[in-house]
């Protein structure tokens, strides 16, 4: 199997992991958030190796949830030490009060996301993200601050992101973000 069919398969099975995680104890699914809020998130890029999970995984500082008119929309900037420089993610799609998962969609591909407890989790397959910046000066400068293993881990992870760019959003709705500054 090709690493990008796997990652694939692989992504697909985060998603049913995670679902049946939050409902392994009997409990059914639980609605997603018809609020609207900037929470503190993490990324995950699911990998082939063990070794490379630690450093497959990064915190995003703003992940925006918006509810609207019956769409609910995900917005956030992939993490720098990701890609090594600025590429938003929007994907939005229709949700309903007591929705357990809603499919997003957007110009930059499509996700699936549900809910477990105040924990929303959104498996994305990507596409169309436009030439990727993937700096490995600017992964290695964000590796030194953020990751405590090697920088070359880090690089390796954005070079199998940037062929196949599939990933996990998750964010914590305990985890608001409050801007100070008036505005954003």
């Amino acid at each position: 199997m090709s690493y990008p069919s796997y990652m694939r398969l692989f992504g697909s099975c985060l998603l049913v992991l995670t679902a049946c995680s939050s409902s392994s104890a009997g409990a059914a699914p639980d609605p997603l958030p018809l609020s609207s809020g900037v929470y503190a998130g993490t990324y995950r890029v699911p990998t082939v190796s063990d070794e490379l999970a630690v450093a497959a995984r990064y915190d995003i500082d703003e992940v925006r949830w918006t509810v609207s008119a019956g769409v609910a929309t995900l917005d956030y900037d992939l993490p720098i030490g990701l890609v090594g420089g600025k590429v938003g993610v929007t994907l939005s799609g229709a949700i309903t009060s007591g929705d357990t998962e809603v499919t997003v969609t957007g110009a930059h591909g499509v996700g699936s996301c549900i809910a477990a407890g105040s924990i929303v989790t959104c498996t994305e397959d990507l596409a169309d993200l436009g030439e990727l910046p993937i700096d490995a000066a600017v992964i290695a400068q964000r590796a030194a601050v953020e990751y405590r293993g090697p920088a070359v881990d880090r690089i390796q992870v954005a070079n199998l992101f940037g062929s196949d760019p599939i990933g996990v959003v998750t964010l914590d709705f305990t985890r608001p973000i409050v801007d100070d500054s008036g505005g954003r």
